[in-house]
């Protein structure tokens, strides 16, 4: 079957490997008829998500028909279409018991304090083989699956994979409740989900920040109070809208590859602590490749065989 390989960074292949095969009696096998790209997968690429195996298929957000299934997966059959959650959870331990998935006792192959498994992780997270894929193995298949209604498309039901529920569990975690008014730095994909999460919490209001003209339309669209971080200081301009007051609530929806303004009100600041982000971004995005010692973050490039 066709997969997309990691061989290391900046080296990314479609390749053939050997279809998987059930190694568990709570197994399942999908035939993947949807997959994604996720900002966690270019981290893989560029180097600043380290650990990465060689040989690992990437991806963790597919949606797929079941071919195959183990014996003790009840609750499903084959011809059952799925959309497969990112992370990879057992559905008994006291962890997953108290709806705390990510931090399954058992999923992850190297022990209780291993941390998360995900599909197209390190070495670290499994490994387990990922959903840019013709076929995959999905361990615990009968807590992780979940069958989708026919009148969900793949395009909508893999946002539910990954994306959307990260950005719920923004909203989430940040205990918005009615009438909060919530800031969102950063207003992609991530940003704008959590927009609509927000909402979903009851704020009463949402003040979106970034500078990508499309990104600002669209999260003006869903009803957010916009602001363009090169055009404005953002800090002073939260301030003025909320007289003085601020924000009851913060979601940051940036992450590792953040941003400072480089023109504009807010520039001169960004300046000042340019050294210091530097210095950071060194630490987790080194931009040598040790393949040839040249390497740079924006150069990573996709092999087809």
């Amino acid at each position: 079957m066709k997969a997309v390989v990691f061989h290391g960074i900046g080296d990314i292949r479609l390749d053939n490997v050997p279809e998987p095969k059930i190694q568990e009696s709570t197994d399942a096998i999908i035939r993947l008829t949807s997959s994604a790209i996720c900002g966690t997968d270019l981290h893989m690429i560029r180097g600043t998500f380290t650990g990465m195996k060689p040989g690992t298929i990437l991806g963790h957000e597919g949606v797929g028909i079941i071919e195959e299934i183990g014996s003790n997966v009840r609750n499903l059959k084959v011809g059952d279409r799925v959309v497969v959650p990112s992370t990879i959870a057992c559905g008994y331990c006291s962890y997953c018991r108290t709806g705390y998935h990510a931090q399954c006792d058992n999923a992850n192959p190297h022990g209780h304090n291993a941390g998360t498994a995900f599909f197209g992780g390190s070495e670290a997270a499994g490994p387990f083989d990922g959903l840019q894929a013709e076929y995959a193995r999905i361990p615990y298949a009968n807590a992780g699956l979940v069958k989708l209604p026919k009148e969900v498309t793949d395009d909508q039901a893999i946002l539910l994979s990954d994306i959307f529920p990260t950005a719920y569990f923004g909203a989430d975690i940040a205990e918005i409740t009615p009438g909060d008014t919530v800031a969102i730095f950063g207003c992609g994909p991530v940003g704008q989900f959590a927009i609509v999460s927000a909402r979903l919490f009851g704020a009463g209001r949402i003040i979106a920040v970034d500078t990508i003209p499309s990104r600002l339309e669209m999260a003006r669209d869903l009803g957010a109070e916009v602001i363009d971080y090169n055009a404005e200081d953002p800090i002073e301009a939260i301030g003025e809208l909320t007289a003085g007051i601020g924000v009851d609530r913060v979601i940051e929806a940036v992450g590792v590859d953040a941003n400072a303004p480089d023109s504009g009100p807010a520039a001169e600041k960004a300046q000042k602590e340019a050294q210091q982000f530097q210095q950071q971004l060194q630490q987790i995005a080194p931009k040598t490749n040790p393949q040839n010692g040249n390497w740079h973050p924006g150069n990573a490039f996709l092999i087809v065989n």
